[in-house]
């Protein structure tokens, strides 16, 4: 086997760019009063759990080549649920969570069939079922913010830690766990595979003998149950919830999706990992903490945003060049000249 030596590059530096920002901010904080505090940590890491739901989501969608704009309405959607049904209806808390999840379960369902069944754009769809969500939310709340009332066993489960010695909320424990699940399908089942090969080249796929379309709807479907899951799960941790979360500031959505840029996600689909996303959400949560101020919360991540967006546009048309329109000269150009660059 071909022993691979370990060159410092700028291929290098791309490919780890989630990680290498992370350990930037870290060192950051390293200058900043009080900021590895126990009780600061697990409140940066508890505050941003939402969003790596969030991520999760966009990110499965994304590698399959589409895009899921309603993960921010539908994780609020079944915040409010969970958090009336059990005010009102006093049902437990379990059973208001597993409602909030299948909810989000029945909206990515809805999102894939609108995409493969009648061929209708994730862009468009995504709008539409965006203000499908909003509408229903404000019949079913008439506006108004909803409370945890007077059950707290739940808040203070999330809010509480599982490890003693970890300052880390149940609430962000329980989103890490989730997140190494999804990326143990997605590198490791046919499912996760077929979701990578959708994305890179749906016709290509096709042709395999994939079914594309259960495979397009499966992401929908998942991106749908993190964010009913990640939704309800945030309803009991913050104790609250109103139509217009995530309004202020920078909106949970943007920072998902800058997430997934940051992390090496393509946004043509076929390349991704929930990994990076999550290890990029994480730094951006610790930013946020860093810099105090709205305004350079959003100057910054908006320009780590765009330059990567560049980035990708520029490698992608540089790789175009050299690959060519069929997937397969490259290959053989390296066979019949031995010249692998």
């Amino acid at each position: 086997m071909e022993k691979k030596n370990f060159k410092l590059n700028a291929a290098f530096i791309n490919k780890n760019r989630s990680y290498l920002l992370l350990v930037l901010i870290m060192i950051c904080g390293l200058f900043a009063k009080n900021f590895y505090t126990p009780y600061n940590i697990q409140a940066v890491t508890g505050n941003g759990s939402l969003v790596i739901w969030l991520g999760l989501g966009f990110t499965i969608v994304l590698i399959a080549g589409h895009m899921d704009m309603t993960v921010m309405y539908m994780s609020t959607f079944a915040a409010l649920l969970t958090l009336g049904l059990h005010a009102d209806q006093k049902l437990p808390w379990l059973v208001c969570v597993i409602i909030g999840a299948l909810m989000g379960i029945l909206n990515g369902l809805i999102m894939g069939l609108l995409v493969t069944k009648l061929k209708i754009h994730a862009f468009i769809a995504s709008i539409g079922m965006q203000l499908v969500l909003r509408g229903v939310m404000y019949v079913y709340c008439n506006g108004k913010e909803l409370s945890i009332g007077k059950d707290y066993t739940w808040n203070d489960m999330l809010n509480g830690k599982l490890i003693p010695f970890l300052p880390l909320s149940t609430y962000f424990l329980i989103t890490t766990i989730f997140i190494f699940g999804v990326m143990v399908i997605l590198r490791y089942t046919r499912l996760g595979r077929n979701i990578h090969m959708v994305g890179g080249n749906a016709e290509t796929a096709w042709l395999a003998g994939i079914k594309s379309d259960m495979v397009v709807i499966a992401a929908f479907v998942i991106s749908g149950l993190a964010a009913g899951l990640g939704g309800a799960l945030n309803g009991i941790y913050s104790g609250a919830a109103n139509v217009t979360m995530g309004e202020k500031g920078i909106s949970p959505f943007y920072m998902a999706f800058t997430a997934c840029v940051i992390g090496g996600t393509d946004i043509y689909g076929g390349k991704g990992s929930v990994i990076w996303t999550y290890v990029s959400l994480i730094m951006i949560a610790f930013l946020k903490a860093l810099c105090k101020s709205t305004e350079l919360q959003v100057l910054v991540i908006g320009a780590a945003l765009v330059l990567c967006l560049v980035y990708e546009t520029v490698a992608k048309y540089n790789r175009d060049k050299v690959l060519g329109r069929r997937p397969n000269l490259y290959i053989e150009y390296k066979n019949e000249t031995g010249n692998a660059k």
